[in-house]
């Protein structure tokens, strides 16, 4: 308001003087006009004033005698002016030099009409950057100021260029601002994009370690594209960073492709493996069910054989199969060779059978030998041939049981049957070593003790044949076997999640499982000890999983149980409502958090607290609707608060009304928040002329801001004119402080007018250090030739030596000692230090203190001639460094 008030006066003054003066009605080819127009642009109030007058003059003549007694702001706009005139009519050029005498007027009208053709060819690429600053900021013309800093490029020579050109010259200024905003533009464009690349590294580094391959390729495809729009930016160091985690996303992906075709194939060859086992038995389970009645077909039996033989073999290539699975094939082919060999052996007796069974009286015998001979399969369904010859010999079942207890017969036959397995060991038929091992076993069983102790020993020893060949067959499974326990026995040192670990442990089990087991006793031991040890920590964190959900079924039912407690006494009358609604959202929270849980135990305690929660929110459920009711009414009247009058009235009306929605209790949340956009706009709408109201506020800060703006330049002004008057800058400064300020001030003002507070006490405080300084040599160079009289209450009362107040000069002005004197240095800086850390008055810690008192020392003293010689040009120099700032 003061500044308003001191600025409205202003106005009124300058009523009666060239501010009154329009401008616009003046004819500067008049001459009584011409003198209007020249004094108003020496006396204006404000620059812009004169500025308006100076445009206005049309010859050079007239203005560059002003020019002397302007100030920076206006020499600016005269030489700009100057400058103009210059170059559009030459010949004001002459006129000037004529009507002008004195050297100082000549010499303006050559530095500022005709500018020296070096000053443009300087302006080139070429120039050097600190030429170029010094023409942009000293340049005659503003042409060669503008031209000179269009080649400026340097952040740092932007910035003291804005700083010297801002209030002295607009042009200049305007561009530096516009080339400092491009520059930092394209910093932050060129940070920004620095970002994105280190972003796009770190995301490929994690994408080259993580361990989701879920669309991998894709998001490796994704951050290539990317890269290639960021590429041509990125460091070296980015670069080698982005290409070696490509790499090892390449090279995972790689990996993942061979596995994913390794696996195919493996499933493609169980597939196989798994239709070949199939078909085997279909083809074995229909021979077994009947028989074509033209009896088997040998060469198809013996083309099946071979193309399966061939399938498998191509399925288990390079591929681990089970044992189970193999041991599957292994006996199902055995059948159908069986059934082969029968089959061919049928044919070979075919015509000796078909001959025997046409005869009226076939030799039972020779019938008999031939059924033999064919060793038809029990399991197989019989062709007619060898049905029509067991139906001659009588009943099958009849016949075994007559030949099973003829004693001499079984021993016989346990004798056939050891040769065949004696024969089947030494041809390392494993299989058919077994079967015949069962058969002769129940041979063997069959006979009496006389019949059977003859031959317990051959049998015994062909078992453990037996048994050698099956620990040889065990052999090819036992690397596997051994891989199996070294894993398990590493699984066991890693510390990993239970849950994680013990899967590991079940899929290292079942491996196990899928070989068969082993033979070997210490290696299952080995791969059981090394099973338990690994399953010992996930026992025990399972044990307390299972203890975790007893617990949570314990504290579910403690929750069910509060929850009936409070469903059961509640006051619905006269309840907290928030409180109600915080235990229903807490219940349900605790709920939620009482986890895991026996899903068994959890069943009707789940029913049981869906029904309390039910319970609990019917009543909730009816307060919320009768609280949307109530804030339902506060939106109607502040609705009709919109268009009332007064406005002050309407304001706290909607006040009141703000305070009555904040009291109001519990609401749903989605009709809550439609409810209250309806009541803030119909409050926004109320405040809307308020709003308008401090518009006009910000208009008048807006002037003040203006004002404030023009004390700075007139500051500027003055801290220039004032060259060594330290009280022309006290008074400068005084006007600064008590410019009034609005309550709001730009930061770019408020930074200025910061700056130039700090400009005017620099300059005060330089101009009295070098005052201070000058005196402190005076004093020093007096005495060297005069004793003079110094206040004994500011000496010390033990005067230090010459050499010394050197040396303590030198720490209080922050300036080095020379090499000799260091050691006395560091004794004068610790005595300092504890003399510091005892005193309590803040000056004595103060440079210019200090080096009042020691010059005062060096005057209070006699100095020897060689100490003066030798130590009082050291002092000096110490004070003009120190003077030197």
């Amino acid at each position: 308001m003061a500044a308003f008030i001191k600025k409205l006066f202003k106005n009124r003054k300058s009523d009666s003087g060239p501010a009154s003066v329009d401008l616009n009605q003046l004819n500067p080819d008049d001459a009584k006009d011409l003198d209007t127009l020249i004094e108003f642009a020496q006396s204006a109030e404000t620059n812009s004033q004169k500025a308006a007058a100076v445009e206005k003059i049309p010859h050079i003549k007239h203005l560059i005698p002003l020019y002397p007694d302007a100030s920076a702001a206006l020499r600016n706009i005269l030489a700009q002016r100057i400058s103009q005139l210059a170059q559009g009519s030459p010949g004001q050029i002459q006129d000037a030099k004529n009507a002008l005498a004195g050297a100082d007027l000549q010499t303006l009208i050559q530095q500022l009409c005709e500018p020296s053709p070096t000053d443009h060819e300087q302006v080139s690429a070429d120039t050097d950057p600190a030429q170029l600053l010094k023409l942009a900021i000293e340049g005659k013309t503003a042409a060669v100021r503008l031209a000179a800093a269009e080649k400026i490029e340097a952040e740092d020579d932007l910035l003291s260029l804005q700083k010297a050109a801002k209030g002295r010259d607009k042009g200049v200024y305007q561009l530096t601002r516009k080339k400092l905003q491009a520059l930092r533009q394209d910093q932050a464009e060129a940070r920004k994009t620095q970002d994105a690349i280190d972003e796009l590294v770190r995301q490929t580094q994690e994408h080259a370690r993580t361990d989701n391959m879920q669309l991998y390729s894709a998001r490796v495809d994704s951050l290539q594209s990317q890269w290639r729009n960021l590429s041509a930016q990125a460091s070296t160091e980015q670069q080698t960073a982005f290409l070696s985690a490509m790499k090892e996303c390449q090279d995972r992906i790689r990996e993942a492709e061979a596995a994913s075709e390794r696996e195919a194939e493996s499933d493609r060859k169980q597939t196989e493996r798994q239709a070949t086992l199939e078909l085997l038995q279909q083809t074995l389970d229909d021979l077994k069910a009947s028989v074509d009645p033209r009896g088997p077909s040998l060469s198809s039996l013996d083309a099946l054989q071979k193309t399966q033989e061939n399938r498998w073999m191509e399925a288990t290539r390079e591929t681990e199969v089970g044992k189970a699975e193999q041991k599957d094939y292994q006996a199902l082919m055995h059948d159908l060779r069986q059934y082969i060999s029968a089959v061919q052996r049928l044919h070979n007796q075919q015509e000796q059978l078909d001959n025997l069974l046409a005869s009226e009286q076939p030799d039972s015998g020779q019938l008999r030998h031939l059924l033999d001979d064919v060793d038809w399969p029990d399991d197989f369904a019989r062709p007619e041939a060898i049905a029509a010859a067991a139906r001659t010999l009588g009943h099958v079942q009849k016949e075994k049981k007559a030949h099973a207890s003829d004693q001499k017969e079984q021993q016989k036959t346990l004798d056939q049957l050891l040769d065949r397995l004696e024969t089947a060991l030494e041809q390392d038929h494993f299989a058919e070593s077994r079967q015949l091992h069962k058969q002769a076993q129940h041979a063997f069983n069959a006979l009496d003790h006389k019949h059977a102790g003859s031959r317990h020993a051959r049998l015994t020893l062909l078992g453990r044949q037996l048994k050698d060949l099956q620990d040889w067959r065990g052999f090819a499974t036992r690397p596997k076997q051994e891989e199996l326990c070294e894993a398990m026995e590493y699984l066991a040192t890693q510390h990993m999640e239970p849950e994680v670990k013990a899967t590991h442990i079940k899929e290292l089990q079942q491996e196990w499982r899928d070989l068969g087991g082993s033979s070997d006793q210490s290696l299952w031991q080995r791969f059981k000890q090394a099973s338990d040890k690994a399953y010992e920590p996930c026992q025990a964190y399972f044990a307390a999983k299972s203890e975790l959900k007893h617990v949570n079924i314990e504290k579910r039912e403690a929750i069910c149980q509060q929850l009936e407690a409070f469903a059961e006494n509640a006051d619905w009358h006269n309840v907290d409502w928030k409180a109600v609604e915080r235990i229903h959202r807490v219940a349900r929270e605790e709920w939620r958090e009482a986890w895991p849980i026996d899903f068994k135990a959890n069943r009707p305690l789940q029913k049981r607290f869906d029904r309390l929660l039910k319970q609990i929110e019917a009543p909730l459920n009816e307060e919320r609707r009768r609280n949307e009711a109530r804030k339902q009414e506060i939106v109607d009247q502040a609705e009709a608060l919109i268009s009332h009058e007064p406005l002050q009235e309407a304001m706290e009306r909607a006040k009141t009304l703000q305070k009555d929605w904040q009291a109001v209790g519990i609401t749903r949340h989605r009709e809550d928040r439609k409810l209250w956009q309806a009541f803030r706009a119909a409050c926004d709408a109320i405040f809307a002329r308020r709003d308008a109201q401090r518009a006009e506020q910000a208009a008048a800060d807006t002037a003040a801001v203006e004002t404030v703006r023009q004390r700075i330049s007139e500051s500027q002004a003055q801290r220039e004119q004032a060259g060594n008057d330290p009280a022309l800058l006290r008074n400068a400064l005084d006007t600064l402080k008590k410019t009034a300020t609005p309550r709001k001030l730009p930061a770019d003002v408020n930074e200025a007018l910061s700056a130039e507070r700090r400009a005017l006490e620099s300059a005060i405080g330089a101009l009295e250090r070098s005052q201070q300084t000058a005196d402190w040599e005076a004093r020093l160079q007096r005495f060297a030739t005069e004793q003079e009289a110094v206040d004994s209450t500011r000496l010390p009362e033990s005067l230090p030596a010459p050499r010394e107040i050197a040396v303590r000069l030198e720490i209080a002005t922050g300036q080095p000692s020379p090499e000799a004197d260091q050691e006395l240095r560091m004794k004068q800086q610790v005595e300092r230090l504890a003399a510091g850390m005892g005193s309590s008055n803040p000056d004595t810690s103060r440079p210019e203190t200090e080096i009042e008192r020691l010059v005062d020392c060096w005057c209070a003293q006699a100095i020897s001639a060689d100490d003066a010689e030798q130590l009082l040009p050291r002092l000096l120099q110490v004070l003009a460094q120190w003077k030197a700032g």
